[in-house]
């Protein structure tokens, strides 16, 4: 019956993610290159920024639906922190550091390679393998689909539960006394049509899983009839805790396209020196006028801007202000947004 009252509702979220968002081109949007669901609470999920701007994270939001349900209430929602540079990934990671009698503390070693750790639960990134994850873009006070890993209000209901249709691979059987679940037995199927109420696969439950270079946007309709993992991701080898190609996504958009070629010239437009800074100054000396420098903490707070309203090439900038630590240097030019990372001593 709970499986049943589940898909329900689910007309309603897939009119939902069909009837509110504006397609995505390839290459235009976010989304979702790699789903970290570890031992623990040794989760996170890391998006990718496959278009040749820097975007500003804060209107984005990553939300879970809890166990198949068609709200975030349970499984909460993360507003986005920081800039995210083109062609690069920013890690939400799970943001527990102690250990409870029934929680325990994410990896330091995990939550060390990500860019921003997430709060309390309830939050996102307590995850098990049959949430559904979204991610969104708030756009006028309107939260815009972008992006989704699972089904919101369908599929899976029971927390063993993971997500597929047709697999030649070994599963896991529910062995039930009633409607209890009372223990589980492997079995090998080919071509076949897994009842969502009775196998489960592990494709989504102690495995990190990455997208494949080919995509280039985001899921924004509910999977029909079912979210088929290995359609757009792959599994890593190596166990649950595999968390090596964290910081890096290999994708199409990166690697072919006029823009591309330009954006990767762009960048080498400008020298900022030196770097590490000694002293109190940085130097920015480029071949084009610059417009406008922000500089911004590692985090996307802006620190210190300065505009140039008739266009400079060769700048000192006084700096004597920052306390050490590491920021960026944003430089605005008439044609493009660069952007430099420097360490201060």
């Amino acid at each position: 019956m709970k499986h049943k009252k589940i898909l329900q509702i689910a007309p309603f979220i897939m009119s939902f993610f069909i009837c509110n968002f504006s397609f995505a081109q390839d290459c235009s949007e976010l989304f979702f290159s790699e789903y970290v669901e570890g031992s623990g609470n040794n989760k996170g999920m890391e998006i990718y920024n496959p278009t040749d701007q820097i975007i500003d994270l804060s209107s984005y939001y990553v939300a879970r639906f809890s166990n198949g349900a068609a709200t975030y209430e349970a499984g909460g929602i993360t507003q986005l922190q920081g800039f995210l540079q083109p062609y690069s990934t920013h890690f939400l990671a799970n943001g527990q550091t102690t250990t409870t009698e029934t929680s325990p503390a994410c990896d330091p070693a995990l939550q060390a390679k990500a860019q921003q750790l997430d709060h309390d639960y309830p939050a996102p990134t307590y995850m098990n393998g049959n949430d559904a994850i979204a991610l969104y873009k708030k756009i006028n006070g309107e939260y815009v689909p972008i992006d989704l890993f699972g089904i919101i209000g369908g599929g899976m209901a029971a927390d063993n539960e993971g997500w597929t249709n047709v697999t030649d691979t070994w599963v896991y059987k529910n062995i039930y006394e009633g409607d209890e679940i009372v223990g589980k037995d492997s079995v090998f199927i080919t071509n076949y049509i897994v009842p969502a109420d009775y196998y489960w696969l592990p494709w989504t439950a102690n495995h990190t899983l990455v997208r494949k270079p080919s995509v280039k946007k985001g899921i924004t309709a509910n999977p029909d009839p079912a979210f088929v993992v290995t359609e757009q991701w792959d599994t890593l080898a190596g166990g649950s805790n595999v968390w090596d190609s964290i910081g890096t996504h290999f994708c199409e958009c990166a690697s072919s396209g006029e823009t591309k070629i330009i954006d990767k010239v762009s960048d080498n437009l400008f020298l900022v020196y030196p770097n590490p800074v000694a002293d109190n100054y940085i130097n920015i000396s480029g071949s084009v006028n610059i417009e406008h420098i922000e500089i911004l903490s590692i985090q996307g707070s802006l620190i210190k801007e300065t505009s140039f309203t008739a266009g400079e090439s060769e700048i000192r900038l006084d700096i004597a202000n920052l306390p050490s630590g590491t920021y960026l240097v944003v430089i605005q030019t008439k044609e493009s947004k660069i952007s430099k990372k420097i360490v201060i001593q």
